[in-house]
């Protein structure tokens, strides 16, 4: 799907009169550039970001390169965890992708769409994979599909402002389970931070060479699975001396991290869900308040 639409692409997918995305856009409440010929176009993901706010109705989601059928019923988080993992254990991404994108669409953040409905799917998937309820290749595709589901999501978010702090993540070497990891990065992006998910099963040297290289403000570290805990310690606790030593912050979380490994590490702080992620980054590093037309754009509903 194109990152910038028409005006008439966004009032088909609404279902308004082009002059009303046409005013909304000279009010500032869209984001609009202009081409060569003086036409306007909409950068996608800040027609998705008023969607958001105002609560304006989309009528054709497809217009927009979103699941059709979207809004035909009321998805909220409290149920949603169950449709998703449904979903992921029949292989139908496009309900996967409806779900999410409602909620997302509802006004729901990121973090709260993980911590109480993604994450929880993809652990009652692991379960039964555990239980031999389902088979290995499954789970794999399960794990797929939230990876497909985070990079749309991603494309509809609005980009980090250039000027944002930088900051990266990953997992350690035997660690090679990818959504949390992923997931950290995209509930950074949201809240404003140029954040990259460096990879996973990276051993600690290669996480010193990084944090030199790019001097990222933040480093968050996922940790799903320990093979051993003694040298899991010994490379993490190598791993948080090295983001002292260049004055990084350093987040840690993921199931694996109990109590006891967790005493032993000397991180700037553990989060146990994204919510607490989404905290700590606040603590560092507030973007610029929003600008009026924010404001604005929560009164266009219902004006078209």
């Amino acid at each position: 799907m194109e990152r910038e639409l028409t005006t008439r692409q966004v009032a088909r997918a609404m279902g308004v009169s082009e002059a009303s995305i046409k005013r909304w856009c000279d009010r500032g409440m869209i984001a609009c550039g202009r081409t060569a010929g003086g036409h306007r176009r909409l950068p996608r993901a800040d027609v998705i970001q008023f969607l958001r706010e105002s609560g304006q109705r989309l009528l054709r989601p497809e217009v927009l390169g979103m699941p059709a059928g979207m809004g035909r019923g009321k998805v909220v988080l409290a149920r949603a965890a169950g449709q998703m993992a449904e979903a992921l254990e029949q292989d139908e991404f496009e309900q996967l992708r409806r779900v999410g994108f409602e909620l997302y669409l509802a006004g729901h953040l990121a973090r709260d769409i993980f911590d109480h409905a993604l994450a929880p799917a993809f652990r009652a998937i692991g379960q039964r994979w555990q239980h031999g309820e389902i088979e290995i290749y499954q789970e794999r595709r399960a794990c797929e599909m939230c990876m497909q589901f985070l990079r749309e999501l991603h494309r509809a978010m609005p980009q980090p402002a250039a000027d944002a702090p930088y900051a990266i993540g990953g997992t350690l070497s035997g660690d090679g389970y990818t959504l949390a990891a992923h997931m950290a990065e995209t509930v950074l992006r949201e809240v404003g931070w140029r954040a990259e998910c460096y990879g996973v099963g990276l051993p600690a040297a290669t996480w010193y060479a990084a944090i030199e290289k790019t001097k990222p403000r933040l480093v968050w570290l996922s940790v799903s699975w320990i093979e051993s805990v003694a040298t899991f310690v010994e490379e993490a606790r190598r791993f948080c001396e090295c983001a002292k030593q260049h004055g990084v912050a350093l987040v840690v979380g993921g199931r694996a991290l109990t109590e006891s490994v967790r005493q032993r590490l000397p991180y700037s702080a553990y989060g146990d869900n994204f919510q607490h992620l989404a905290a700590f980054a606040g603590t560092l590093w507030q973007p610029r308040e929003a600008s009026a037309a924010g404001g604005l754009a929560k009164k266009a509903g219902g004006r078209a």
